[in-house]
């Protein structure tokens, strides 16, 4: 997991910049990463990825109708 590499290599006194660099993602990424705790990390990794739409609410509905008159 992402969180515990990022723990780890901290703790072993490895610079913010030196951090992202050694894991491909942004400095940005890594301070907030640093700033949570394993559980907050957990939850943030398991949240769908992408913004909620409007119609979502009404997805089965939609579908239902499509199938019904293709």
């Amino acid at each position: 997991m992402l969180y515990i590499k990022i723990q780890e290599l901290h703790k072993r006194k490895f610079k913010v910049a030196q951090i992202a660099k050694e894991l491909k993602i942004s400095r940005p990424t890594v301070y907030k990463y640093l700033e949570m705790t394993f559980d907050e990390a957990r939850a943030y990794t398991e949240q769908p990825l992408g913004k909620k739409k409007k119609l979502d609410h009404y997805k089965d509905w939609i579908l239902a109708w499509l199938e019904e008159y293709p």
